[in-house]
């Protein structure tokens, strides 16, 4: 699996130098919540912050920097993650300044979103808490209220792979039969059941490749709890990254057919909610065999309501 040219360095994006700034001359908020749509981009400039911050190279290894991940499969924040990072706050630190680094807090349980509140209120002096997503519309109202909210430039890299190609372009046929007259089941259904199997296949191959070039963070957590969690992070962004394309590819048919464009709309939003059963580990298959089957009723009920051509 291929992705596109990496993002930027985090130094020359402009939240980032403000932040920056605002630290140099003393304004620096103790708690600023990255958001984005490239993940990578966002996670380096969370690690440039707390390293400026602490003054060192490297903020994993520093033993006044802290971070959360989400755990296990289920890829939650517990609460007794984080009422460790909140009792270490209560321990002297070896310099004047500390960090916490949150990743995907929208991932945070809310007992545990609950017991990281007054940390994040009113952390110690000298204390600065970055969080970071692409996620922040899940990111519960009351840790909203506490952040600083800074959204930094670019877009999910895209997967450019010679199957996944050859897969859109079946998904494209589909859509082209699904438009046209009244079919046979055969000729709609069963190519779409096809395509969730395809979908699947290709979601843990492009996993696995993944897995060989993507480290599993350091942790003072388990060490099989991180990498069941890092695999599965990897394997969430990918399926993102695939379904965006697939809207993509939908949003392209409604303007090419505008006489489509209203049943596309609605296809659109039955995928969004996909994507939403699949954050709650609905499993993969079962979700777009869901999807396909709504978005061809919904062709098909357009179909039947289109009059045929007038016979003399």
């Amino acid at each position: 699996m291929k992705s596109r040219a990496a993002s930027p360095e985090p130094a020359d994006t402009p939240a980032v130098k403000v932040l920056l700034r605002a630290r140099a001359e003393g304004r620096m908020p103790h708690a600023v919540l990255l958001t984005g749509d490239d993940p990578a981009l966002l996670e380096r400039a969370a690690s440039h912050l707390a390293a400026v911050h602490l003054g060192c190279e490297d903020p994993a290894s520093h033993p006044d920097c802290r971070e959360l991940r989400p755990a296990k499969k289920s890829r939650r924040i517990g609460v007794d993650a984080v009422l460790e990072v909140v009792a270490s706050l209560r321990l002297s630190a070896s310099g004047a300044h500390r960090a916490i680094i949150v990743h995907e807090p929208d991932r945070l349980q809310s007992e545990a979103a609950n017991a990281f509140l007054k940390s994040l209120e009113e952390p110690p002096a000298g204390t600065l808490i970055v969080l970071q997503t692409t996620s922040h519309y899940r990111v519960l109202p009351t840790v909203l209220s506490r952040c600083l909210r800074f959204r930094l430039p670019g877009e999910a890299p895209q997967v450019s792979d010679a199957v996944w190609a050859d897969w859109l372009r079946d998904f494209d046929r589909l859509l082209e039969k699904a438009a046209g007259a009244p079919a046979r089941l055969t000729e709609t259904f069963m190519p779409a059941y096809a395509l969730c199997a395809r979908f699947e296949a290709l979601l843990e191959k492009f996993t696995e490749e993944a897995l060989r070039t993507h480290a599993v963070p350091e942790t003072d957590g388990d060490a099989e709890d991180a990498a069941e969690a890092h695999e599965e992070s990897l394997r969430r962004g990918i399926r993102v990254r695939l379904l965006v394309s697939v809207e993509e590819r939908l949003r392209v048919f409604g303007r090419t057919r505008g006489e489509c464009a209203s049943t596309v709309g609605a296809a659109v939003r039955r995928l969004e909610e996909a994507r939403s059963r699949l954050e709650l580990s609905y499993p993969t298959v079962a979700a777009l065999e869901l999807f396909m089957l709504q978005m061809l009723r919904i062709f098909a009920r357009r179909t039947r309501a289109t009059p045929g051509p007038a016979r003399g």
